[in-house]
């Protein structure tokens, strides 16, 4: 193979990625893919699990804390994320089980 036709094939090789990727971008940018988070998203680490989630024009942050057994939620005001709410997770289910009518 001579060296004009491997220059020429890698050129177009190279085209054809830039046109692909620039393909994606604008789908993206035009919201033809689907990126909001779900529950298969969370990342767990360290005793720490983390997931985000639309909520009408926001996306909470939730952390759910194994050692303290504690959920945090974060709301993103301003630029920060702010601590919104702070729930004792063995509290939480006990009041739902109460609520519900069941016994513990």
């Amino acid at each position: 193979m001579s060296e004009r036709h491997t220059t020429r094939a890698s050129g177009a090789a190279l085209c054809l990625s830039a046109a692909a990727l620039a393909g994606l971008i604008v789908a993206q940018g035009a919201g033809l893919f689907d990126s909001r988070a779900v529950g298969e998203m969370a990342i767990s680490s360290a005793g720490v699990t983390m997931m985000t989630t639309r909520s009408g024009n926001t996306e909470p942050l939730f952390v759910v804390d194994d050692r303290t057994e504690t959920l945090f939620v974060y709301k993103h005001e301003r630029g920060r994320l702010e601590l919104w709410s702070k729930h004792s997770l063995p509290e939480l289910f006990a009041r739902a089980r109460s609520s519900a009518g069941a016994t513990p």
